[in-house]
């Protein structure tokens, strides 16, 4: 498909309505994730020194 100008990319053949919604959903759902990893991995590596402190003070 070959489009002429900048308006007839963003029309999509006259399917954007169905195109642009999906491809914001979709960043939404990967940003969310991504977001949602980071949070698990701060706690995870806060719960991790958390152990090895209280593993040292066992020894």
């Amino acid at each position: 498909m070959y489009w002429t100008s900048l308006g007839d990319f963003l029309a999509m053949g006259g399917y954007a309505g169905f195109v642009w919604p999906s491809f914001a959903v979709s960043l939404l759902v990967l940003l969310g994730l991504g977001l949602q990893s980071r949070a698990r991995l701060k706690t995870a590596e806060r719960d991790h020194a958390e152990a090895r402190r209280e593993a040292g003070r066992h020894v």
